[in-house]
Formats: structure tokens, sequence, C-alpha cells
């Protein structure tokens, strides 16, 4: 299914680009969109989430439909954030995209450039759209040339998601907040020597790449996607190194390249694991199946070269500049990010509100894994960098790629200097089309 995927994103990502050139010839988008002042509307919402959000998603939709009796929001839901981008790309080759949006940091600008995406600014212009209580910070990642394109919804982190009962009952202490790669790796040594069940690695997966090369001192891309970021491949090699030792050591299992879905088969719902690398928003969901609070920790530190974590955009909402009705779009995102009561129902599920004013007032009564999240990234406000630029549209090829060469790594068919040294003729190659067309 992966393989599947990969190919469809290749394939949309190829149509994306003749669309650019197909959206200078046509009228604009706008000029076919209608007038909404009483007609029935149907929108169209896609996301990504599982089932928690999916009820709460559609609770949100029900109530604003509600208070709209002359607009009908209907959703359409996939699993994950590549989901979405491979849909979106096909609907959009189509030049039939949903309405309201729900995108990733790492696709939105895919079509913010080719001005697939309704521009803002004139709707908080004409107070359709109120930003008066966000900050600039938390705007910035969703704007191009001062303009509005993508309202980020919420705030989140990378984090170590643990279960603070396994690790009592193994009479084990948790790492401080402060704590090092090091450091993790004795607690994880710790719990494989304290916990025999059959089939229990302390660690569910391993932290990514990306966040390993930012603790270096390097990224992963150039900032343009047009090559790597960093010239040594000694970096690369130090991760892959680790990687196996860990899985060697019985730390990690074999299949921990696997990305697991938030449900009840997950690593830490199942006990198999007793911390897993996600994103601090994860606890809520988690926390609910497990039926107890699942806790947060930031990423481990890895050197002292540089600050590698970060907190970043959840996710945003977007109108299609294909909508013939963007302004009752833009009016159900608003009503999403800044009302009271559709926010009660969401709480915090996808990360800290944006709002001042919705985040004030769930912090005062979120469960005690919504306070995990408050309390990750309020320690993150000292103890992050910004957050690396958007990778490359062909990077998910790229994802593919290291992964490959991580399973050889593994399995002892490559060592971690010869498979750095084969994603980096893999990466020059993928992203020699990103250099070409940034040239055009």
């Amino acid at each position: 299914m992966k393989k599947e995927r990969f190919r469809t994103v290749l394939w949309v990502l190829t149509s994306l680009l003749v669309l650019s050139a197909l959206t200078g010839c046509t009228g604009s988008a706008t000029e076919t969109k209608e007038k909404t002042a009483d007609q029935k509307v149907t929108l169209k919402y896609i996301w990504w989430g599982k089932q928690q959000r999916k009820e709460d998603t559609l609770k949100v939709a029900e109530l604003y439909m509600k208070s709209h009796p002359n607009v009908k929001i209907i959703t359409e839901d996939y699993s994950g954030a590549d989901d979405v981008a491979a849909q979106l790309a096909v609907e959009t080759a189509d030049q039939d995209t949903a309405d309201i949006i729900q995108g990733d940091y790492e696709f939105i600008f895919n079509y913010i450039n080719r001005d697939l995406v309704e521009p803002l600014n004139p709707y908080i212009k004409n107070k359709i759209l109120s930003t008066s209580d966000i900050s600039a910070d938390a705007l910035a990642p969703g704007m191009k040339n001062k303009e509005l394109y993508a309202v980020n919804i919420a705030m989140n982190s990378e984090a170590v998601l643990y279960d603070p009962e396994l690790f009592e009952k193994a009479g084990i202490t948790v790492p401080t907040e402060d704590y090092t790669i090091d450091d993790l790796h004795a607690t994880l040594v710790q719990l494989k020597q304290s916990i025999t069940t059959p089939d229990f690695y302390p660690l569910g997966n391993m932290l990514n790449v990306n966040y390993y090369l930012r603790s270096r001192g390097v990224k992963m891309y150039k900032a343009d996607g047009t090559g790597l970021g960093y010239d040594d491949d000694k970096i690369l090699a130090d991760y892959f190194t680790l990687y196996k030792k860990w899985v060697d050591e019985g730390l990690l299992s074999k299949d921990s390249l696997k990305d697991w879905p938030i449900d009840e088969n997950h690593p830490l719902i199942t006990g198999k694991a007793a911390l897993y690398f996600g994103f601090s928003n994860h606890t809520t969901a988690l926390s609910k199946i497990a039926g107890h609070a699942i806790h947060l920790l930031p990423f481990p530190q890895i050197s002292k070269e540089a600050e590698g974590r970060f907190i970043k955009p959840s996710m945003f909402l977007m109108a299609s500049s294909y909508s013939k009705h963007p302004e009752e779009a833009v009016k159900f995102i608003d009503f999403f990010v800044n009302n009271v009561e559709a926010n009660n129902i969401l709480k915090g599920e996808r990360g800290v509100p944006v709002s001042k004013v919705i985040s004030s007032g769930l912090s005062a009564k979120v469960d005690e894994a919504g306070k995990e999240q408050y309390k990750l990234l309020e320690y993150l406000k000292t103890h992050s960098s910004p957050i690396d630029p958007p990778s490359p549209g062909n990077a998910v090829v790229l994802k593919n790629a290291l992964q490959l060469i991580l399973s050889h790594v593994i399995d002892g068919t490559t060592t971690p200097e010869s498979g750095a040294k084969e994603y980096r003729v893999q990466a020059v190659d993928t992203l020699q089309g990103t250099k070409e067309e940034t040239a055009k």
C-alpha cells in the first residue's frame, strides 16, 4: 500500500506542475464563484485523523450547521496527512478540490505557491475571519509575502510519549526534561532488564533522522529544497549506527520502521513498548484508549552542537481557490478556530489552540493528558530553535529510500557508512528535479 501511495504522490506532483502552467492560461477561479447570501451551500471538508478526532470533528460540523441552516458540510477523512496530500493532488488535477482543507506544514506550500489556495487577508479586513487573538508568530507559518493563506489552528511539538504506570510497576525513574540520548539509553537498558514480557521492547520506534541532523547542527535539506543540507556523510552514518546498535541490544524492535496508527494496537496500548517518539497532541487520543494519562517528554538532547527541538504548527485550515463558496468556507474556518463551544468539543486534540482566548479557557479545565501538552510546550518555549522550512515536494520519495537503506543497515547487509553514501547518491538525483524547477 505504501509503495502504491508513493507512486500516486509522484504522479500527482507532476500534475501539480502541469496545473501551475494551466492556471496562468485560464480565468481566475474567483470569476465563477457564486454569491451565497440565502442559497443552500454544500461545503466539502477534507482532513485526517483517527476515531476520536472523527467523532469530535463531526460534532463541530453539526454544531456549525445548526447555527447556519443554509450550509451543509460533508466531511472526507483519511488516516494520515500523506493520504490527504495524495488525495488533494488528485482532486487538484481535476480542479475539484474540497472547499475546506486540513493541511500539513510539509505540503501546504505546494498549493499556496501555485495559487490553489484562497488568500485570506481580504476576509480578515472584512471581519469574516478573526485573527485578533492569534499571535503573529503563530500566523507566520501559513503566510507568504505578508498574505495569510493557511490558518494555523494549533501548536504541538515532537514528543516522547510514555506510560507512567508501566514505569511505576517496573520501579524505574522517568528521565527529567533535560535528559540526553545517553540518559535515554540507560533508561531503556533498565526497562529491558526489568520487564521480561515476550515481544517487549522498551522503545516502540526511533527518533527521526531529521531531528538527529538538526541536533548535530545541520539539516536534511537546503532551505530551497535543491539539495541535502549537510556535507559530511558521517553524521548520517552515525544515526544509522545508533539505530542498529539499539536494535542489536534488544531496546528497539526490528519492526520499528513501522508508523503505528493511534489506535488500540499502538505499542503503548498493548504494553509492547514503554516509550514512543511521536507528537505532543497524540497524548489526548492515546490516553482515552489507555484509560489513563499518557505522559510526555521532550526529545532527548543529542549533542551540545545545536538545539534540535522545535515547536510546530499542528495543522492548518485553508480554503480552496476552486471553491464556489470561499466566503462560507472561511466562515467555517473562523468558527473552528475561534468558537468557544466548538473548542470545548475538540478539547485540544489537534494541539494547543492558537487562539489565546481558547487556549486560556481550555487550560483551566483540561484533563491530565491535556495538561501534559501545555506543560511540554511551556518548557519548549525556552528549549527549542526555529522550525526548518518545509521539505521539498519530492521528499516523500527520499523518505522511502532512506527507510529501505536503513532496513538493510539493520539486517547487516549494508554498513552505516555505505548506506549514508548510497542515500546521498539517491538524494542528489531526486532533488535535481527540484533544482531545475526552481531555476525556471
